[in-house]
């Protein structure tokens, strides 16, 4: 029980990936804040948790925000870890960028840069003032390697890895530890192909799709105690598929 008495707040909870970083964290022992902007999907990880809580916020709204970590911490105590997961791509949306609308445009950095930045304000003061803390941002591949049609999603991927770095060298001296995490293509339910094998082969180096619990096994590393001499560091976890260009040879 590596998080026994610990607090933690995973922003984007509801989702695949932050719901299954919550419940191992719980597994773990960690009390847990649930946000997500879907309450449905927040109080369903909620549900399934020993001590957890379902919080409804908009994070692109910074005083939301605020609000939704006062009241966490007054319920849940004051948090130990902050887990920025929340976030997403334009989708069924996605056009090139001299094509896509502005309103797009802003609305995908401000739910995964702004978001993600509204949740470390609203979290960091406390942690500097406790001189305790460790934060995990979850950015993406795309940041790191680009994909056609998603330019304003790697921008804002691309901004959480720089924001860890530049956090880091401000609140080393504090005692508050910050790390990045960059999933490559992750199966969701309901999306998996007719031959698992055959597309991790084409998406990674491995014979096995990456799952939400690798990524949650890597976090939960990085908030324990053996991580303790880590940060501003940026992890890829994608089966290897950013080694290198795949094809025939």
């Amino acid at each position: 029980m590596r998080f026994k008495g610990k607090m933690v707040i995973v922003s984007g909870g509801g989702g695949y990936i932050g719901g299954v970083i919550g419940q191992q964290l719980a597994a773990e022992g960690a009390r847990v804040a649930v946000l997500d902007r879907n309450l449905d999907s927040a109080e369903k990880v909620a549900a399934m948790l020993p001590e957890g809580k379902a919080y409804a916020v908009d994070l692109t709204d910074y005083q939301a925000v605020l609000q939704t970590v006062a009241g966490a911490e007054a319920q849940l105590g004051p948090a130990d870890f902050l887990v920025t997961c929340a976030g997403g791509s334009a989708r069924r949306r996605i056009r090139r960028f001299a094509e896509q609308d502005m309103a797009v445009i802003r609305e995908i950095i401000d739910v995964n840069l702004l978001g993600a930045l509204h949740c470390l304000r609203a979290v960091i003061p406390g942690m500097i003032a406790r001189r305790a803390g460790k934060i995990v941002n979850i950015s993406s591949l795309v940041a790191i390697g680009g994909v056609e049609g998603c330019a304003d999603y790697a921008a804002a991927k691309a901004g959480i890895i720089a924001a860890t770095r530049t956090l880091a060298m401000e609140l080393g001296p504090h005692n508050v530890l910050i790390n990045c995490v960059c999933p490559g293509k992750v199966q969701r339910p309901g999306e998996m192909p007719a031959d698992p094998v055959a597309f991790a082969r084409k998406h990674s180096f491995l014979d096995r799709l990456c799952r939400a619990e690798d990524i949650a096994g890597l976090v939960l590393f990085l908030l324990s105690p053996d991580a303790d001499c880590i940060t501003g560091q940026n992890y890829i976890v994608d089966g290897g598929r950013s080694l290198g260009l795949k094809g025939d040879h």
